[in-house]
């Protein structure tokens, strides 16, 4: 699936059960605002069914049908602390969150097979957020995160191998609406995560409607919406890579 969070990749992202301290059911969002399915189609015929289940406002699972793959997320309190990525219910991806005592998230590590990676970030007082990501011990990457308000839309990276440097710039221009996960305890926290790893930014509380690298449009999306201003379609296209062209419904409580 195209680029829903979740590092899914978005996300990113897709599951069927979570832990959390809290046993308790938690209360329900209101009807029609929790997203609990996506169905894209791609230019080629194939489609992708993505079910999203909930323990009230807190995400518990997606589960891509087809491909059989699944995002398990762990919740600490009202923190995300956990995705556990599976393909054919072999784990292939971990996730984990760490925050500071105002809840903001200040590390995440990405777990593949046998390799890890750090991200640590730093709160500045100009309203953005640097970060600099290292792997077995080196730093690979580093670089600066913008926000609008609450939202993160511009992101500076420098990529480091061997003695090179590669300097790239990002950014998301967002439309005035309503994102699907904006009712998801705790998904906004972790929009900035694996900054490395994950281009651009979904949007929370809006929707990205188009993704620039170095100033050059990399794809686009264009929404319909229902009467909670919500993303209804999408038209999802990318420049480069054509095969990736599809056309997504969403699917609410």
């Amino acid at each position: 699936m195209k680029k829903i969070i979740l590092f899914v990749s978005a996300f990113a992202l897709l599951l069927t059960s979570c832990s959390s301290d809290d046993s308790d059911p938690e209360p329900a969002a209101p009807t029609g605002t929790l997203l609990t399915k996506i169905i894209e189609t791609y230019d080629d015929g194939s489609v992708e069914t993505s079910n999203i289940t909930y323990n009230g406002n807190k995400i518990v699972s997606m589960i891509t049908v087809e491909y059989n793959e699944k995002t398990i997320f762990t919740y600490t309190g009202d923190l995300i602390t956990k995705e556990e990525f599976f393909v054919d219910d072999i784990i292939d991806e971990t996730f984990v969150y760490e925050y500071d005592t105002n809840q903001r998230l200040i590390k995440s590590t990405k777990t593949y097979i046998s390799s890890m990676e750090v991200d640590n970030f730093t709160y500045n007082s100009n309203n953005t957020v640097s970060f600099v990501t290292t792997s077995a011990g080196n730093t690979i990457a580093s670089g600066t995160i913008y926000f609008d308000g609450n939202q993160p839309y511009k992101k500076e990276l420098s990529e480091i191998s061997g003695t090179s440097v590669y300097n790239t710039t990002e950014e998301d221009i967002y439309d005035d609406k309503v994102n699907p996960f904006s009712s998801v305890v705790g998904f906004s926290k972790i929009q900035i995560a694996c900054p490395s790893y994950i281009r651009g930014y979904n949007g929370i509380p809006n929707n990205s409607i188009e993704f620039k690298r170095n100033g050059v449009t990399d794809w686009t999306s264009v929404y319909t919406y229902n009467s909670n201003n919500m993303p209804a379609t999408e038209v999802y296209t990318e420049i480069n890579h054509p095969d990736y062209n599809s056309t997504l419904q969403y699917i609410y409580n």
